[in-house]
């Protein structure tokens, strides 16, 4: 009797468990497929990179909640460009942005912030891949300037490369002097 007992209590821990367990939604998973609001607070201002691509010149990033504006920046493809706008979007699922399934030329002109690995918010188009100015996945950290302690953007773009901003153009200079693309 004692034995029937205990192995129908077993049977029905065990299946009340894996009812349990599949049922259960996975939280972490369903918030790292939508995308952020605003662009975090810590991102926002104007920050500059100064580089040489045919002469010297400074690349500024304007982070703001909901837009983004990059000028004098080059994208993939090699082309400069004066100025870029765009204005952040809330995409439910950012996996159909990267495969291509949102783009239009209503989205050209927008982007989405989302949160990813070691604390970088990546920020990109809804075009991914045919319009890659200010793309990129941005951390704040510090350096010393001076004998102070100064912000730093650090962009790791998707292609690789990592780029800092400053937010003054004497700290961009003083940091990349020689103006080494993506130093």
């Amino acid at each position: 009797m004692k034995l029937t007992t205990i192995a129908g209590a077993l049977v029905a821990a065990t299946t009340l468990g894996v009812s349990l367990a599949v049922t259960t939604p996975d939280v972490a998973q369903a918030k790292a497929k939508s995308s952020l609001a605003a662009v975090p607070q810590s991102l926002r201002g104007t920050w500059y990179h100064y580089q040489e691509a045919n002469g010297y010149f400074y690349e500024s990033l304007n982070l703001g909640a909901k837009k983004m504006t990059v000028r004098n920046a080059y994208d993939a493809y090699g082309r400069k460009h004066a100025k870029k706008t765009y204005t952040l979007h809330v995409a439910k699922d950012v996996n159909k942005i990267t495969n291509g399934d949102y783009i239009t030329k209503k989205t050209a002109k927008w982007m989405y912030a989302a949160t990813r690995k070691n604390g970088y918010t990546e920020i990109d188009n809804w075009n991914f891949g045919f319009d890659s100015v200010g793309h990129g996945n941005y951390k704040v950290s510090h350096q010393t300037y001076q004998g102070k302690s100064v912000k730093v953007l650090t962009n790791k773009t998707n292609y690789g490369f990592t780029d800092h901003f400053y937010q003054t153009k004497a700290q961009a200079k003083f940091f990349n002097p020689v103006g080494a693309l993506h130093k």
